[in-house]
C-alpha cells in the first residue's frame, strides 16, 4: 500500500471521525467558560472563530469527503449516508459565507432620527486632519484587530499622519479609566483650579479647567453654582462663586452671591485659604492654581470585564503619551492644524436611510421593568412598518430585529435599538440541513427494510 493510500485510509478512518467530534466537545465547552468568565465576543476572538476550531472544521469537511470517496462506486443504500455527508459540508460552507461576508450589528437612533449607517463588532482606527477648525480631511481609515494583533513598545502599531507619526503602544481589552490633572505648556490649554467646598457635613473637592478659547466653565453643585471665569462673566442667578485668575499673579479673585440676602462678598485668595460662604457653614478653599492645565488620562488593565472596563490605547505622539478608549475622539495639535484621531466600533452604510417615527412600549404593572416594546420605522418605497418581538422587517435581503433600547436622560425619551443581520450563507445553510433530515430519514428507512428482510429470512 502507498503512502497516499495509508494517508487516505487515515483521513477516512472513524479514529478521525471520534478525534473530530471529541474536539468539537471540548472546543465548545472551552468556549463555554470563557464566555461564562469573559464576554460573547471573548469567546468568539479566542475560541469559536480560532485557528483550532476552524482546524478542526476543516478536518471534519476532509474526513467526510474522504469516507464519501472511500464507498464509490455508490450504491442505492449509500444514498442517505451520502445526502447527509454532502448536507454537513454544506452547512459548513454556508457558515463560512456567513463569517466572511455577512453582517451582524446593530442600528440607534431617537424618536424622528434617521440613520443608515450599522455598527459592527469590530472596531477600526480613523485619522482626520482640520485647518483651522474647519475643512476636516480624512487621512486613513483602517480596520484594526488589536485583540489578536497587540501592540508593544517594541512593535509598536504606525499610524502616518503627513509628516507625522502616531504609534500605537498598548491595548487594554478590559480598562478602567481614571483622570488627574497636570501642568501643561500648550497653548491651547487654558488655566485650572481645584477648590474645595466643607462644613460638617460636606467635604467636595473638584478640577475646573477653563479652555484657552472659552470664556468660563462652571459646575451646578446644588446649593451654589462655582465658575471659573475669565473675568467677563456676570451674575446671573442664585448662589453663585465667581472664581478669576489675576494678571501676573497667583492670586484668585472671587465674588461671592447669595441669592436669600442680595448681598457680594469680594477679595482675593491664594492656594490653601478659606473663604467663609454664608451658605449652610461652607467653607471655600482655594487648592491649586496653574496657569495653563489639561486633564491627564490614564488606564489600569483588569483581567476580567466589569461595568466600568472598556477597551483603550496608550499612544505616543511627539515623545508625550495618551490615552483613549472605544468609541472616542483624541486631538493632537501640530503647529498650524490639529490631528483628530477616532477609535471606535466599525460602522457601514447600508444604502437606504431608515426613521424612526415612534417607540412604544408596555411596562409590568407596578414597576418600571418593560414587558413589551415595539418600534415604528419609515422605509424607503414601504411605508410605515411596525417592528417588533418575533416580529422582524425584511428589506433588502437584510432583516431588522427589535433588540433593545435605552434612555439617555431619567424621564427622557427613549431611543430604539435594532439588530441588523445579513446572511448570504443562509440559504446554504437551509438546503444543507434539507439534505442532513432526508439523508437522515433515507438512511432510517434503508435499516429499516434490511432489518424486516433479514428478520423474514430468519423465520
Amino acid at each position: 500500500m502507498s503512502v497516499f493510500d495509508k494517508v487516505f485510509q487515515l483521513l477516512a478512518s472513524i479514529k478521525i471521525a471520534v478525534f473530530v467530534i471529541v474536539s468539537l466537545g471540548v472546543i465548545s465547552a472551552v468556549g463555554t467558560i470563557y464566555e461564562a468568565r469573559y464576554d460573547a465576543r471573548y469567546a468568539q476572538q479566542m475560541v469559536y472563530h480560532s485557528i483550532y476550531m476552524w482546524g478542526v472544521l476543516g478536518l471534519l469537511c476532509i474526513n467526510l469527503t474522504a469516507v464519501m470517496v472511500d464507498r464509490w462506486p455508490w450504491k442505492k443504500h449509500h444514498s442517505g449516508f451520502v445526502l447527509a455527508h454532502i448536507g454537513i459540508i454544506i452547512m459548513l460552507l454556508g457558515a463560512v459565507f456567513t463569517k466572511f461576508y455577512g453582517v451582524d450589528g446593530s442600528i440607534s437612533f431617537d424618536i424622528g432620527q434617521t440613520n443608515r449607517y450599522v455598527t459592527l463588532p469590530e472596531h477600526e482606527l480613523a485619522v482626520y486632519s482640520s485647518f483651522a477648525g474647519s475643512r476636516v480631511t480624512e487621512l486613513s481609515k483602517q480596520d484594526v484587530d488589536f485583540f489578536k494583533n497587540p501592540p508593544s513598545k517594541e512593535s509598536p502599531y504606525v499610524i502616518h499622519m503627513d509628516n507625522k507619526t502616531v504609534q500605537v503602544k498598548k491595548y487594554y481589552h478590559y480598562g478602567v479609566r481614571s483622570t488627574s490633572v497636570v501642568a501643561s505648556e500648550e497653548s491651547v490649554d487654558g488655566p485650572g483650579i481645584r477648590f474645595q467646598l466643607q462644613n460638617d457635613n460636606v467635604n467636595f473637592s473638584e478640577w475646573l479647567i477653563r479652555g484657552a478659547t472659552k470664556s468660563f466653565e462652571s459646575i451646578n453643585l446644588g446649593p451654589a453654582r462655582v465658575v471659573w471665569s475669565d473675568g467677563t462673566y456676570k451674575y446671573q442667578s442664585g448662589n453663585e462663586v465667581i472664581l478669576e485668575a489675576t494678571p501676573n499673579s497667583k492670586d484668585i479673585r472671587y465674588s461671592i452671591h447669595t441669592a436669600s440676602k442680595s448681598s457680594v462678598s469680594k477679595g482675593t485668595a491664594k492656594a490653601g485659604d478659606a473663604i467663609e460662604t454664608g451658605w449652610m457653614g461652607l467653607t471655600l478653599r482655594i487648592l491649586r492654581f496653574l496657569p495653563r492645565a489639561r486633564e491627564k488620562v490614564n488606564y489600569k488593565r483588569e483581567q476580567y470585564p466589569n461595568k466600568v472596563t472598556h477597551p483603550a490605547l496608550q499612544l505616543e505622539y511627539e515623545g508625550q503619551d495618551y490615552w483613549m478608549s472605544l468609541n472616542s475622539v483624541l486631538r493632537l495639535y501640530d503647529s498650524d492644524k490639529v490631528y483628530i484621531l477616532t477609535f471606535g466600533n466599525k460602522r457601514i452604510d447600508i444604502g437606504f436611510d431608515l426613521k424612526l417615527l415612534r417607540f412604544n412600549m408596555d411596562k409590568y404593572q407596578g414597576t418600571n421593568r418593560a414587558a413589551t416594546y415595539e418600534s415604528d420605522v419609515m422605509v424607503p418605497g414601504v411605508g410605515e412598518v411596525n417592528i417588533f418581538m418575533n416580529n422582524p422587517l425584511k428589506y433588502r435581503g437584510m432583516t431588522f430585529y427589535q433588540s433593545s433600547y435605552y434612555q439617555n436622560e431619567p424621564n427622557g425619551p427613549y431611543s430604539s435599538v435594532l439588530s441588523v443581520n445579513y446572511d448570504p450563507g443562509r440559504g446554504l445553510k437551509y438546503f444543507g440541513s434539507l439534505l442532513l433530515v432526508l439523508g437522515s430519514i433515507v438512511l432510517f428507512y434503508f435499516k429499516r427494510g434490511f432489518y424486516f428482510k433479514r428478520k423474514k429470512a430468519d423465520g
